[in-house]
């Protein structure tokens, strides 16, 4: 009930339902109204004609006067109608109307005076089938007001899904395809402010692009120059200043390789995920980082997969260089699989795990003296991965040392394969155990 189309669809469903009954109401009073003159009217037809009878019937006749009405129930509206309807043709006898238990037809008892005449009266009110086809009127009017009223809405809304496609299919230059300007006048305003909107988006993501890509090329000369310059310093001050341009270097092109993350839409690629990420390990492992590789589960993704050996890095180095030792594997469960990368560290403060992935953001602005980065690292790698449908999450570990969590969708085709292989794989595993314990 909480979208514009389930709540326009009941809004026309209850007005038309409302309108619905009121005409019902008006139909059963106008019923009730007709039924009451038709028992009048019979009532007084019976009279006329039995009434002359009693009156020149001999004492031996038939015809027999009872000492008291007839008994059963009293019906007040309907004896009160009754009198007047006898009023109105001059009638002064006094009438009561009752019901027996058991009994569809009211009973009639008129006083002539002399006793009471007693007969069942004809049925008071429309006849059952009356109320039945109503019924059926009013639930047919039911159904089909309640599809119209969907069809109505769908109608109406349809056009105001473009938002939710728009939010959903965002490219990776932060804009979108133009909406085409067609429908009613409030949807084409809308199609138009959107279509602007985009333009806009791609504008100032452009101009970014330019932005970062001048600054990084125009640093480049007068960056050369210090260069050169430096090498005619003292030994110690020409240390110092090369260190100075290194840091910078790494800032610029940390800086640009962001944005092109940012924008770039690799194609993607199944592959191997496991033995990537072991391939990962394998190459920091031969350049001396500390990274230990722990046997994992098999799974496939799809992904970009350059862009993803390059968070995986960023990532593992992180771990290998903050955190002492960098641990790696990889589980499979469903249809996802985690790329678990922990190390012994410190960890990083409750307070600031809200910006950890902030462009330039370190835990302690000290490591900037003796650890090379820009702090971009785990920015890149967030991007990277989000684009590939993952996501990346960081946590405490307890006592100490920092936990990064890879998420990535399994491979349609793979996801159960994966998800049987490894409950074979834990069957399997408890049978040797079993066995082993015989």
């Amino acid at each position: 009930m909480n979208t514009l189309r389930a709540r326009l669809a009941m809004t026309l469903i209850l007005s038309i339902a409302c309108v619905v009954g009121f005409s019902t109401l008006l139909i059963h009073y106008s019923l009730c109204a007709i039924g009451e003159k038709k028992f009048a009217e019979a009532v007084i037809d019976r009279v006329h004609m039995i009434a002359p009878s009693l009156a020149r019937a001999e004492p031996g006749s038939e015809l027999r006067l009872s000492p008291v009405p007839g008994s059963g129930r009293l019906i007040q509206e309907a004896s009160t109608s009754l009198k007047a309807a006898f009023a109105r043709e001059n009638i002064s006898y006094d009438v009561v109307v009752s019901q027996q238990d058991g009994n569809s037809k009211p009973t009639v008892s008129i006083n002539l005076g002399t006793g009471w005449l007693v007969f069942p009266g004809p049925s008071h009110g429309p006849p059952s089938i009356v109320w039945y086809a109503a019924l059926a009127w009013m639930a047919i009017i039911t159904i089909g007001t309640t599809a119209v009223a969907l069809v109505a809405a769908h109608h109406i809304t349809r056009k105001l899904s473009i938002l939710e496609r728009l939010a959903t299919n965002l490219n990776a230059q932060g804009s979108f395809e133009d909406v085409p300007e067609e429908g009613p006048d409030e949807v084409r305003a809308t199609a138009r402010a959107l279509n602007k909107l985009g333009a806009s988006l791609r504008a100032a993501v452009e101009s970014r692009m330019r932005l970062v890509a001048g600054a990084g090329h125009d640093l480049r000369t007068p960056m050369t120059r210090m260069r050169l310059r430096a090498e005619f310093l003292p030994e110690n001050d020409r240390a110092e200043w090369l260190s100075d341009l290194e840091e910078m270097d790494r800032i610029a092109d940390s800086a640009i390789q962001l944005v092109r993350e940012e924008t770039s839409a690799d194609a993607r690629e199944t592959i191997q995920i496991d033995e990537a990420v072991k391939r990962v390990c394998d190459d920091l492992s031969a350049l001396k980082y500390a990274v230990e590789w722990v046997p994992s589960d098999r799974a496939k993704v799809s992904v970009a997969p350059l862009p993803l050996v390059r968070a995986l890095r960023n990532l593992i180095i992180n771990a290998a260089t903050h955190g002492e030792r960098a641990r790696v594997r990889v589980e499979a469960v469903g249809s996802d699989c985690a790329i678990f990368i922990e190390d012994r560290g410190p960890g990083i403060p409750e307070a600031l795990m809200a910006s950890v992935f902030e462009p330039f953001f370190r835990v302690d602005r000290a490591r900037r003296q003796h650890v090379p980065g820009a702090g971009l690292g785990l920015a890149i790698a967030k991007e990277i991965i989000e684009r590939s449908a993952g996501r990346l999450r960081i946590e405490n570990m307890s006592p100490t040392g920092l936990r990064q969590i890879i998420s990535l969708p399994v491979a349609k085709r793979e996801a159960w394969f994966s998800q049987n292989c490894r409950a074979s794989s834990i069957g399997e595993e408890r049978e040797a155990r079993s066995t082993a314990v015989a």
